[in-house]
């Protein structure tokens, strides 16, 4: 039998949510089982509706593929990524503890800092509220997921551009 590829964005290179979800499942399983941290950050890039409407689809969905390239690099091979919703990304670290989560999450925060989009309207620059939740003991990873998307909104309800850790 052949097996299936696994589905991928193709505009970001992430895995579409589904099967980001069943790796998460996985993790959690193996998580729980070995007693290692398991720690996922849910990211999701900052005021993209008024990006579209002043620099256009075009720009905005390559700065979310820069995100996702970004995010990579800062994690180093650490877990996979995820596209869960249309600006907003996940990725599941196995073995890394939450307090490294909130590390990598800064770390990514700078990276996009530095870096400048460019649109026919002008050159922008692209923030990220990054929500960062560590698992619990016995913790399902529907709890886990949820718990790293309400961090993020919380990020974003402080102000945006900024990293909460649960």
């Amino acid at each position: 039998m052949f097996e299936r590829a696994p589905q991928i964005c193709p505009l970001t290179g992430a895995y579409l949510r589904p099967y980001f979800e069943s790796l998460l499942v996985k993790a959690v399983s193996d998580a729980h089982a070995a007693r290692m941290p398991l720690t996922l950050l849910w990211v999701d890039a900052d005021e993209t509706q008024e990006g579209n409407d002043t620099h256009g689809r075009e720009a905005m969905d390559a700065a979310l593929s820069a995100l996702v390239d970004e995010l990579a690099a800062e994690l180093d091979g650490r877990g996979p990524i995820g596209r869960m919703e249309g600006d907003a990304f996940a990725a599941s670290l196995y073995a890394v503890a939450p307090y490294m989560g909130e590390r990598l999450a800064q770390g990514l925060r700078r990276r996009l800092a530095a870096r400048t989009f460019h649109s026919g309207a002008g050159d922008f620059h692209l923030t990220v509220s990054v929500g960062v939740a560590g698992l619990r003991p016995g913790e399902p990873y529907g709890n886990l997921l949820e718990a790293a998307e309400a961090t993020c909104v919380q990020a974003k309800q402080a102000g945006r551009d900024r990293v909460v850790v649960r």
